[in-house]
């Protein structure tokens, strides 16, 4: 029975412990993205298009493809919140691995199953569809 409380005590200190982790997680991921666009913007301007320049071009294309997936790895931990490791996880997979249209089926699914978008805790009527 004490091994339980000590083992649950654990448990309940792990969990409270994993938001201050995705946060900072999170954070060095959106300060790195920072860093890579300036670096971007400084090395090869965005303005004006050099489309026939393949430097210019490639540089852009991998910002933008770092720029898709720190967006869609901040959607994959609202769905894997939402919807658990097992679901969420494919879903995520499915996200990251075969594009923003299974995010969107992720929205509609949601909007159909739930009713809304909104988060726990979320103001009331804020982006409510009811």
């Amino acid at each position: 029975s004490a091994r339980k409380v000590s083992t649950w005590s654990r448990s309940r200190g792990h969990m409270r412990a994993a938001p201050k982790r995705l946060a900072a997680f999170y954070s060095v991921l959106g300060v790195s993205f920072i860093a890579l666009l300036l670096r971007t913007l400084l090395a090869q301007p965005l303005l004006p298009f050099r489309l026939d320049d393949a430097e210019w071009s490639s540089t852009w294309l991998l910002t933008t493809v770092a720029d898709y997936y720190v967006s869609t790895l901040c959607l994959c931990g609202v769905i894997v919140a939402t919807d658990g490791w097992r679901v969420g996880g494919l879903w995520a997979a499915l996200c990251c691995v075969l594009g923003s249209a299974f995010a969107c089926l992720w929205v509609v699914r949601r909007l159909l199953q739930r009713g809304t978008l909104r988060l726990a805790g979320s103001a009331d009527g804020a982006f409510a569809y009811d």
